[in-house]
């Protein structure tokens, strides 16, 4: 069943017809029009709900079944059979603070299980450029074609920071902490972008505070990992997938396991400077 659908094609149809239909919003009077609260309790924007839209649309067209997981639906089931062989898991807009403030860093990322729950692929498009960058298993990671790795080095220069509203205090205090040890520390908006920007080697680490949805890093998390990358919690442990459902509390991703390494000892031992 697998080799029957070109999921890579199908993504960047969605990726295509949705930035089409956000870019429309963008920069207008629409672009912050709420229009009612999404299955995973944020307001839902116009925008969202467009791109959303065309993921169904897109769905529906498939010679199979897939299980949608969505932001603003929730679990429904898309396509032209009817025992699902497919999970397709849909962010439809990451970065809505950005898109609202017309700040160009916002994005669609999908992510595809087979039947067994074995991700097929991650898939993310910044709908402000259109860059697009995904990763296939077995196949490596790539930005609009071209294939990437992450960088080579571990030393830790240059870093992203990201919080949700219920971070701990303890929590911050690393993430400043971190911010204090690097060269450039950035807040960018989009976490499932941040993950792209460590699997290309623009960034060494993602310091991610607080609890975050599996629809949230689904796709930005195997594109990093198929990229050379690692991804932890903020002790090293691995995240663990059940039932579509992150466990984990907070998200630490990098470059190489050199750099995890040193971030996760340096929670407790880490000196003023950067590290080298």
């Amino acid at each position: 069943m697998n080799d029957e659908i070109d999921w890579l094609k199908v993504c960047k149809i969605i990726g295509e017809k949705a930035s089409e239909e956000v870019m429309k919003i963008y920069k207008t009077s629409e672009s912050k029009k709420e229009i009612g609260l999404g299955a995973g309790g944020d307001m839902t924007i116009k925008a969202d709900k467009a791109a959303e839209d065309v993921v169904i649309d897109e769905l529906e067209k498939l010679d199979t079944c897939v299980h949608l997981i969505s932001e603003e639906r929730g679990m429904i089931k898309c396509g032209r059979r009817d025992k699902p062989m497919f999970t397709v898991v849909v962010d439809p807009l990451d970065g809505s603070f950005n898109f609202k403030n017309a700040i160009d860093y916002f994005c669609i990322s999908i992510a595809v299980l087979d039947e067994k729950d074995s991700q097929l692929i991650g898939y993310i498009r910044n709908f402000a450029s259109g860059t697009e960058y995904y990763a296939l298993k077995g196949e490596g990671a790539y930005k609009n074609g071209e294939k990437i790795s992450v960088a080579k080095s571990n030393g830790i220069k240059n870093i992203l920071l990201e919080c949700s509203p219920k971070s701990s205090r303890a929590d911050i205090e690393f993430l400043a902490k971190a911010f204090l040890n690097s060269s450039h520390g950035r807040a960018l908006g989009a976490v499932a972008m941040d993950f792209c920007l460590i699997a290309d080697g623009t960034f060494d680490a993602l310091f991610y505070a607080g609890a975050s949805r599996y629809l949230d890093v689904a796709a930005g998390m195997f594109i990093l990992e198929q990229a050379g990358g690692v991804v932890s919690d903020f002790n090293g442990n691995p995240i663990i997938l059940k039932e579509h459902k992150l466990i984990a509390k907070n998200i630490l991703a990098c470059a190489s396991r050199g750099i995890q390494e040193k971030l996760v000892s340096g929670r407790f031992e880490r000196k003023e400077g950067v590290i080298p």
